[in-house]
């Protein structure tokens, strides 16, 4: 296994979790948590910049995801060419879902921003279609949570396979696959934000302990046992 690869995915894997604090922190939460529409949307006004911040910030963490996804595969395909596929596959499918959905975050800000031919609207009914349109982005999330989910389980199988990496982050990956699953359909046949919180807490650990893992490896190659 090649140790500076494994050090570049394992920054790739940091910068997505940075981007992507940095975007619900700073963002999301500081936007978008009072309850009171006009609130929300003086909130908008007030902080146009770090809106715009915040939906870069969710952009740059698609890409990144797609680029762990990529540098995964250049230092696993030799274990298994296939299943290395179908993990950077499930990838793309993630990150062009969590592009393609920062548009209805950045809809909000047209909306509250009061364009001419938005002049029809009362500021009240702007106010409801940027929650509106704010509520669809975390709907379309979740639904990107499917391949979330999914990429890690044939990078699970590629883990178990090579003999180098410790076979505790295959176990760890495919409880997440599972796991990440049934929050999906937790979260859409049966709500409940506590239990689909502890659903995805085997993400957490699975993620963050593997970025550490690839990011602290030393010198230049681990010969396979």
């Amino acid at each position: 296994m090649n140790r500076r690869t494994a050090r570049i995915a394992g920054l790739m894997f940091f910068m997505m979790v940075l981007t992507g604090i940095l975007a619900e922190v700073l963002f999301r939460g500081k936007i978008f948590g009072a309850e009171d529409l006009s609130i929300v949307s003086n909130h908008i006004l007030a902080n146009e910049f770090l809106y715009r911040v915040g939906i870069t910030s969710d952009l740059f963490m698609a890409l990144f995801y797609l680029l762990t996804a990529l540098f995964l595969y250049k230092l696993l395909n030799h274990v298994d060419k296939s299943m290395a596929t179908i993990m950077v596959l499930f990838a793309t499918c993630g990150s062009v879902i969590l592009m393609l959905n920062t548009l209805f975050e950045w809809v909000p800000l047209y909306i509250i921003i009061e364009f001419d031919y938005l002049s029809a609207f009362s500021a009240q009914q702007r106010e409801s279609l940027a929650l509106f349109f704010f509520n669809l982005y975390q709907e379309g999330y979740i639904i990107g949570q499917i391949f979330f989910s999914l990429w890690v389980f044939p990078l699970g199988v590629l883990i178990y396979k090579s003999m180098v990496i410790p076979r505790i982050f295959s176990i760890l990956f495919m409880t997440e696959t599972v796991l990440g699953l049934i929050a999906v359909v937790i979260h859409f046949m049966m709500p409940n934000a506590t239990l689909e919180t502890v659903f995805m807490l085997p993400m957490i650990i699975a993620e963050f302990s593997f970025m550490m893992y690839l990011m602290l490896q030393r010198g230049t190659s681990i010969k396979e046992v």
